[in-house]
């Protein structure tokens, strides 16, 4: 900082202000923006999801009643004088009448006028061949699809009645028949039969133009306004879900609904950015508006060229094309888009006014910052200076202290932990042969001179074995101590594994005789590089563990095979075993009790730290594989020799 300067400090803030300042213009715009567009995208989320969920009624409204359509086809036609007046008008009509039944009951009632009144129109039988695809059938089908019709109306009026979104209803079958609901007294019949064949929703339902038989959504052209300019922009289409009946394979005619425009009254756009919603239809036609269309991209009702590049992807996304942002959100349940339009212009300069408040105030509390930083930096160069030198002079000595007590600590906690560690397992491995030695000198001394002289002589040289194990035990204990306090290496040789396990074997003979057990050597004659106190050590820990842990009469097995450059030997017995939580804690070393034998032998539970300890010494590894009721097999790796010439 001193090499800096101070008048130069003041610069490099300044400057570091303003950079900061261009940066937040640039985050807070572009936060904005972001903003902005996810607020549109949320908005017309809302809006087709608002609008798929009444499609999706309707969609279900018009299958039921396509198949319930299906079914009454098989019911007997009531015989009322009012149908086959109708049907005999419909005979008899000339070729441009249109005969219309729109009363059907006794005379004081009228099921096709009531809160939604229907009609049922027909075809004259001479106009029918007008019409191409249009057939009649024979007198009793006829009459069968008449009553269906009639019966089709009154449900059509009842789903306009309950179902919100639904305009009017239409039955239109190749019989020439046609159903409406509602019917209104000024409707034209005439006028609704001249075009009702070459509607969409009949022409796309037919087999040949839909196979499948799937309910479709369409579009139908509104006609122009009387008196109306040729270039004049025309009416909005009218959205239709039509879905095609038919009768083993053949095809009847349709069902369809005109939806209401109100259905499709789209949310007002935000004028704060000048945009317009818009629904196309399925050839991209425009449906319904909120707001203007800009005149570049639609024109009479459709996209431009232009504007088709822009809006003809047909998965939801938001794009800039043409100066325009613009927000595409196909629907799910009918082939129509939801589209926002908004002029990029009109956007980015609403984000620039917004982005300028607050750019004042943050520039404002900006400047104040860096004039007060200023202000004290003089003052405080010289003094941090100093101070700086004098905490660094103080940490080092600091550093350096903790460094010495650290050190001095872990040194008397780890000779802490060896003094503790070596005592306890002095007291674990030489209480086996003195408890032999004390049970030996007790019996001669309560009964020695009782006892024949063979018998006193047998018992004279198990007190010397056990004082010679004991005797080793102390000894392989006091090298392992020094190996560990410090750090003298081991002395590995080349020796006969079988040797080493019979020794082992021979040293636990008694403890294994007085429990009836029968310890099988099974470790062949491989020879290994290791050290024989610690490798004999680790084996007479083992045994003696799968001994205490047997029931009397079963059998001990010492078994090796070689792994690579290296022998495992393995200890197994068919005692009690462990459950996984217990050979956790072995692993873990948190096994602190001995747990008692199948006839309450004690431990110190301190014999596996030993055993592992020194396979680790070999570079070796330690496994326990047990269950319990079945057993345990403890086994560790030696290094593998050749055996000497």
């Amino acid at each position: 900082m001193k090499s800096i300067g101070p008048g130069r400090l003041i610069n490099i803030s300044l400057a570091a202000g303003i950079v900061l300042s261009l940066v937040f213009v640039h985050a807070e715009f572009t936060r904005g923006l972001n903003s902005r567009r996810a607020e549109i995208r949320q908005a017309m989320d809302t809006q087709a999801i608002a609008l798929d969920g009444t499609l999706a009624a309707i969609s279900g409204r018009v299958e039921r009643l396509r198949e319930w359509t299906r079914h009454a086809l098989l019911a007997p036609p009531a015989d009322t004088p009012q149908l086959n007046a109708f049907l005999d008008g419909v005979a008899q009509a000339g070729a441009d009448e249109v005969p219309m039944l729109d009363r059907v009951g006794p005379a004081d009632t009228n099921p096709l006028d009531g809160p939604v009144p229907a009609a049922l129109l027909a075809l004259p039988d001479r106009a029918l061949a007008r019409h191409e695809g249009l057939s009649r059938p024979d007198r009793t089908h006829w009459r069968a699809e008449a009553a269906t019709a009639v019966a089709l109306a009154q449900q059509l009026a009842l789903d306009v009645r309950t179902q919100p979104g639904l305009g009017r209803g239409y039955f239109i079958a190749t019989s020439g028949l046609v159903a409406v609901a509602p019917w209104r007294s000024a409707d034209n019949a005439q006028g609704l039969m001249a075009g009702i064949f070459e509607r969409n929703a009949y022409r796309l339902s037919t087999l040949a133009a839909n196979p499948t038989g799937r309910a479709l959504w369409t579009e139908t052209p509104a006609p122009p306004p009387q008196g109306a300019a040729q270039d004049e922009a025309p009416a909005q289409p009218l959205p239709t879900v039509a879905a095609p009946i038919d009768d083993q394979g053949r095809f009847l005619g349709v069902v369809a609904f005109d939806l209401d425009p109100a259905l499709l009254a789209l949310p007002t756009a935000d004028a704060g950015g000048g945009g317009a919603v818009l629904l196309l239809g399925w050839d991209d036609r425009l449906l319904s508006a909120a707001g203007t269309p800009p005149a570049d991209l639609f024109q009479q009702g459709r996209p431009t060229p232009v504007g088709l590049a822009a809006v003809m992807g047909k998965t939801a996304a938001t794009a800039e094309h043409a100066g325009y942002l613009i927000t595409t959100r196909p629907l799910t349940n009918a082939p129509w888009r939801l589209v926002h339009v908004a002029p990029r212009a009109a956007l980015t300069w609403s984000l620039v006014m917004h982005t300028a408040g607050s750019m004042a105030g943050f520039s404002s509390v900006l400047l104040a910052v860096v004039l007060l930083f200023n202000m004290v930096v003089r003052r405080m160069v010289r003094s941090q200076e100093r101070s700086a030198a004098a905490e660094r002079e103080a940490r080092a000595a600091t550093e350096q202290a903790l460094a010495e007590l650290r050190a001095a600590h872990d040194e008397l906690d780890f000779l802490n932990r060896e003094k503790t560690r070596f005592f306890s397992l002095i007291s674990h491995d030489l209480r086996g042969p003195f408890n032999v030695l004390l049970g030996m000198t007790k019996e001669l001394a309560d009964y020695g001179t009782r006892m024949a002289p063979a018998d006193v002589a047998d018992f004279a040289a198990s007190v010397h074995q056990s004082a010679v194990t004991a005797h080793t035990l102390l000894d392989n204990l006091l090298n392992w101590s020094r190996v560990q306090m410090s750090g003298t290496p081991f002395s590995p040789s080349v020796m006969p594994l079988g040797e080493v396990v019979a020794a082992a074997i021979h040293d636990l003979g008694p403890t294994a005789d007085a429990k009836g057990i029968r310890i099988l050597d099974a470790s062949g004659d491989r020879h290994i590089l290791a050290d024989r106190t610690m490798v004999l050590a680790i084996l007479r820990n083992l045994l003696a563990n799968a001994i205490k842990f047997s029931h009397p009469n079963q059998g001990v097995q010492v078994t090796s095979r070689a792994l690579g450059d290296r022998l495992e030997i393995a200890v197994a017995d068919r005692g009690i075993g462990m459950d996984p939580e217990q050979l956790d804690q072995l692993y873990r070393r948190e096994a602190q009790d001995s747990r008692p034998g199948t006839l309450g032998e004690v431990g110190t539970g301190l014999g596996l730290t030993l055993v592992r300890d020194l396979v680790a010494r070999h570079g070796g590894v330690l496994a326990l594989d047990s269950q319990p009721g079945v057993g345990t097999t403890v086994s560790f790796t030696v290094p593998l020799a050749a055996a000497p010439r």
